[in-house]
């Protein structure tokens, strides 16, 4: 297929989903129902109980920017500690060591700034426990960061004072937008056979008769949210 027609085709998807996905993240981050007991309510009032008192205020853009470089900045050093403690830690199933302090250090940074860039090789240098709580974890709270953050500007543009909560709007983003998608193309990757399990790597034997390692784990989980 010329190249395009593929540059038409995504350009076109993209138009075509545009309107029902803007449609959708309007309702998942600026619900209209004021005060009434309606179920996007419901689900804001839930979100508020999680969250707790650090929810319930509105933020100017100084307290908005403050709360998100302090969350995220909590998020990379828990990161960090977890990559470089990761021989301590559980579901470990191939012995893996801790990352050298500025490998860590890299990748706690990267996947914070949701940039994922990976100067190591996942299958041979991440426990599992690493993986799920350390990086995936971040491809979410750093997505949805993203995703707060560009709609505390368009209430900005909008000439609001306030601009929302930080950390009401990172629920939202996470639970209702990235965490149903990552959903979806996990269960879709579970029918193509990719893997998706806590055992350790497995030993197959090639036609050639030779000893071949293979690499498992929660494959689809991961990729779901970080593709």
């Amino acid at each position: 297929m010329p190249a395009i027609l593929y540059t038409l085709m995504i350009i076109g998807g993209t138009s075509i989903l545009s309107v029902p996905l803007g449609s959708y993240l309007k309702w998942a981050m600026d619900p209209v129902e004021r005060g009434g007991s309606g179920p996007r309510r419901a689900i804001d009032r839930f979100f508020t109980f999680l969250g707790g008192r650090a929810v319930r205020r509105a933020q100017s853009w100084k307290g908005y920017l403050l709360n998100m470089v302090g969350f995220n900045a909590v998020m990379f050093t828990i990161s960090f500690s977890l990559l470089a403690s990761q021989h301590h830690l559980p579901l470990n199933p191939d012995a893996r060591g801790p990352l050298e302090a500025t490998l860590a250090f890299n990748t706690a940074a990267s996947f914070t700034t949701n940039t994922n860039l990976q100067h190591y090789s996942g299958e041979v240098s991440m426990s599992y426990f690493s993986q799920l709580f350390a990086l995936m974890w971040l491809q979410f709270v750093s997505a949805g960061t993203g995703i707060a953050s560009l709609a505390a500007l368009a209430r900005s543009l909008t000439g609001r004072q306030d601009l929302g909560n930080f950390y009401l709007d990172l629920q939202r983003a996470t639970f209702l937008v990235l965490l149903p998608l990552a959903f979806l193309f996990a269960i879709a990757m579970l029918v193509g056979g990719v893997p998706m399990t806590f055992r350790g790597a497995t030993i197959a034997t090639t036609l050639e008769g030779a000893q071949q390692t293979i690499a498992r784990g929660p494959v689809a989980a991961f990729l779901a949210i970080k593709q």
